[in-house]
């Protein structure tokens, strides 16, 4: 565990009063506590977060990050850049009042529920939370290979099935930085059912914001997906996917309502939401998206596009 760390200690209150007296004088900076954990050390990473915490409650250790980060942007050639463009995302995703309805839609599904992670102690609760987490990866690269193989309507209902587990799934995070809380007992009320709720939680908390999504899909696309998870479309096609159906009096298969550029689309969305709301902690981030660039350079999308900027 990094030398910057104290302790572990009980969620509620983490020993931090050395660490905010050298913050103050100038000894460390919050970006150096931030960064000090080693990659792949769940624990070290879950104890900075837990730390950081409580840090920028005291006002103190508040007023020096703002000017680190002051300092930090004043150091960026493009100072200004981001935060406009930022903005301009906002706006054209009508993204301020998606926002605080992701608030609201979050509360609803997460708010007053216990912990998805039941272990008596972090290693029990991080070993929950990584078979979580494969669960959903394996799932996401099922719907790769499914598409590879040319069964769209499987591949597109398998990248819907990720989104709802992403939407599900965005609170876990917090359960394991908060694993030693106190917590009620799982339930099957515990996790969240509503396929609605969970396709908006899922697309709009990974694609409000994200540069990288709109380069791939284009930003229109993006625009249409972020409309069709606040309305019905990703449960019509989920039926779609699995279910014969009649159109004018004729009868579909899926594979005539499903075709590959709806597949493409959905499978690319399922992984680069899945980097962006759970891969929490660096590595599991670069695993994730290493897995998905793979994959859009294996079907074709430019690898200019495709490559990290």
């Amino acid at each position: 565990m990094s030398n910057h760390l104290p302790e572990p200690t009980s969620a509620a209150k983490p020993d931090i009063s050395e660490l905010i007296t050298d913050i103050v004088a100038g000894k460390l900076s919050l970006f150096d506590l931030i960064t000090s954990p080693q990659d792949g050390d769940y624990r070290a990473h879950v104890e900075m977060i837990r730390a950081f915490s409580a840090i920028t409650t005291d006002l103190r250790a508040l007023k020096t990050l703002l000017r680190e980060l002051e300092q930090k942007i004043a150091d960026r050639e493009n100072k200004g850049r981001d935060s406009e463009e930022i903005e301009k995302q906002l706006l054209r995703k009508d993204g301020h009042r998606r926002f605080e309805k992701l608030m609201v839609q979050r509360s609803e599904a997460f708010a007053g529920k216990p912990s998805l992670l039941s272990g008596h102690d972090f290693d029990t609760c991080l070993a929950q939370y990584q078979v979580l987490l494969s669960h959903v990866e394996k799932l996401w690269a099922s719907a790769a290979q499914e598409y590879k193989l040319g069964n769209f309507p499987i591949a597109a209902f398998l990248s819907i099935l990720v989104i709802e587990e992403i939407g599900k799934l965005g609170r876990l995070p917090q359960d394991l930085v908060n694993y030693d809380a106190p917590r009620g007992a799982l339930d099957d009320h515990s996790v969240d059912r509503d396929h609605r709720r969970k396709h908006f939680i899922g697309v709009i908390s990974g694609a409000l914001i994200n540069s990288r999504l709109d380069r791939i899909l284009v930003k229109d696309v993006v625009k249409r997906l972020l409309h069709e998870a606040e309305s019905d479309e990703f449960e019509k096609t989920r039926q779609a996917c699995l279910y014969i159906d009649m159109k004018r009096g004729v009868p579909v298969t899926p594979a005539e309502q499903i075709g590959q550029h709806r597949a493409q689309t959905l499978v690319i969305l399922a992984g680069e939401l899945m980097a962006e709301v759970l891969g929490h902690f660096p590595w599991e981030f670069e695993r994730m998206l290493d897995a998905v660039m793979t994959f859009e350079e294996e079907i074709g999308i430019p690898p200019k596009k495709v490559a990290r900027q």
